[in-house]
Order: C-alpha cells, then sequence, then structure tokens
C-alpha cells in the first residue's frame, strides 16, 4: 500500500515537471530564444527528473507516512467503535429491560395503590354515612328519650309546657280552635296501696293506650304527673274536645285490671277548655293550664267520674 502510494506520487510529480518543462520549451521556441538547444531540453529534462525524485524523497514518502497513521488511526477508532457497540450495547439492553421491568413493577404496584386507595375512599366514605346516620338515630333516641314518660310511653311534662306555649300562640295568632283536656285517675292513692305500685304502674300504661287510641295524629297526650294526664287538642271545638273525653272516661271505667284472683276497676275525672270563643279571657298558656286544672279540681269535687268544662 506504501509502495502503490509512493509510484503513484512520483507518476503524478513527474509527469508535473514535464508538463512545465514542456510549457517552458514551447514559449522559449516560440519567442525563438537562442539559448533554446538540445543541451538546453536535456538539461530540464535530467532536472526534472531529479526534482521528481526530491519531491518522492521529502514529501511522497513523509505524506505516505501520514496517511498510513491517519488510516490505522481510523482502523483503530473503527474497530474501537464496533467493540464498544457490541459489548455495550448488550450490556446497555439489558439494563433498559431491567428498566422497564422495573418501570413496569412500579406502574402495577402504583396501580394496586391507586385501587386500595379508592376501595379505601368507599369504604371510608361508607362508614362516614353509617356513622352520620348512627349519630342521627342517637341524637333521635336522646331527644325522644329527654320528651318522653319512661312508664307510659307519652310525651313527658317538659314537653308539654313547649307544646301548649306553640299551640296558643298559634290560636291566638291565626283565631283557631284549641282544646285541652286534663285526666286524673280517680283513687289511685288507694290502688297503690291496696296492690302495690308494680300494679299501679300497669294501670297507668293501660289507661295511657286508652288515651292514645281515642286520639288523632295530630293531637298530643302528655303524662303530667303521677296519676294525672294532659291532651292537646288542635283544631278542637268544644263539643268535639267533650266528646273525646266521653269517649275516654268510658273505656277507663270499663276495662278491668287483674291482680292474682282480684279484679278491679278504676275512674277517671276530667277537666276541660276551649280557647277560641275565650281567648280574650287567657293572656298566656300558663291561664290556659291554670283554667283546665280548675276545672278538674271541680270534677273530682262533683263525685269523680265526672267531666266538667267550663
Amino acid at each position: 500500500m506504501r509502495h502503490t502510494i509512493t509510484i503513484s506520487l512520483f507518476i503524478k510529480i513527474f509527469l508535473y515537471n514535464i508538463f512545465v518543462s514542456g510549457v517552458i520549451c514551447v514559449f522559449l521556441y516560440v519567442n525563438k530564444f537562442n539559448s533554446f538547444t538540445t543541451i538546453v531540453v536535456t538539461g530540464l529534462t535530467l532536472i526534472n527528473i531529479v526534482a521528481a525524485f526530491l519531491a518522492v524523497l521529502f514529501i511522497a514518502k513523509p505524506f505516505a507516512l501520514l496517511l498510513r497513521s491517519i488510516q490505522s488511526l481510523v482502523n483503530d477508532t473503527c474497530t474501537s467503535a464496533k467493540t464498544f457497540s457490541k459489548e455495550h450495547l448488550i450490556t446497555l439492553t439489558h439494563k433498559l429491560e431491567q428498566f422497564k421491568t422495573r418501570s413496569d413493577s412500579l406502574l402495577r404496584e402504583k396501580d394496586t395503590i391507586v385501587n386500595e386507595l379508592i376501595e379505601s375512599k368507599k369504604l371510608l366514605e361508607k362508614y362516614s354515612n353509617n356513622l352520620e346516620e348512627m349519630v342521627e338515630q342517637r341524637t333521635e333516641i336522646l331527644k325522644w328519650l329527654s320528651i318522653t314518660d319512661p312508664l307510659t310511653g307519652l310525651y313527658n311534662r317538659r314537653y308539654f309546657i313547649e307544646q301548649i306555649e306553640l299551640e296558643f300562640k298559634r290560636s291566638k295568632r291565626y283565631n283557631r280552635d284549641l282544646s285541652l283536656l286534663m285526666l286524673d285517675i280517680d283513687h289511685f292513692k288507694s290502688v297503690n296501696d291496696n296492690y302495690g305500685h308494680q300494679v299501679g304502674d300497669i294501670v297507668l300504661r293501660k289507661i295511657s293506650s286508652i288515651i292514645i287510641n281515642q286520639l288523632r295524629d295530630s293531637d298530643l297526650a302528655f303524662r303530667y304527673g303521677g296519676e294525672e294526664f294532659m291532651v292537646i287538642l288542635p283544631e278542637t271545638k268544644a263539643d268535639d274536645a267533650i266528646n273525646v273525653a266521653k269517649r275516654m272516661k268510658q273505656e277507663i271505667l270499663e276495662t278491668e285490671h287483674t291482680y292474682r284472683n282480684l279484679n278491679f276497676k278504676v275512674t277517671a275525672s276530667i277537666g276541660i277548655v276551649s280557647l277560641k270563643d275565650k281567648l280574650g279571657k287567657f293572656k298566656t298558656a300558663d291561664d290556659i293550664i291554670k283554667k283546665v286544672d280548675d276545672n278538674l279540681y271541680k270534677a273530682k269535687n262533683s263525685g269523680r267520674n265526672t267531666i266538667i268544662f267550663e
């Protein structure tokens, strides 16, 4: 390879010198220089040969060595690049596969975590809703317990005070009917003395059921005291209230109570007040309560098992 490059350069330089010499000779011949002889031509030819030799020696050879060094460097570089590509490409591919595998694993773990979070959120919402329902139910239970009498299941005295205030204001504002009944079990103390308080509690529960059975959904019944009951009858005239009281009194009278081998009955006295025609007489709800209590007192003093309306 080196000799081929050297010979090629030598031929190219030699031909170049001959061409230059020929041009010079033609120039001299055209201008008819006297010195243009065979000796001159021969001398120029020898000078070209020597010049070509020196060019090959001092120019072509180092240039050929330079070309060989460049070619060697390129070959080494290509070989090195091929070696790098072959060895490292396998390693790189393996690492990329590991990275892809790890990435896929992380993505699957992410999806699993996301799904678990979604399920946890659903469960949390479900538990939250259940908790809210339980709180609402507990609140309702506590409210119910706070306004009811535990023995009879009727509303208690405190709730009666709240409701009679509301109904009195509504009746006075809209000029509507409102009636109030107060019922007391006659000689209830003798029931407790003769049969015991447990039997007395049974009697109270039965009479509470009788009162409830005679009422509409809009009516309200309360245990006001030991054996005293209050009934609020909204939108009820005096005659209708009296009829309700008569049915209660009669059913109470007909109901038998049993203690061991003994059967006994009780009676009830009832006081009634109706507001529509007498609204001007009552300034507050306490005035109504006092009036119905007075009517009950008169019923009991009239021989009991009596209804008084004034």
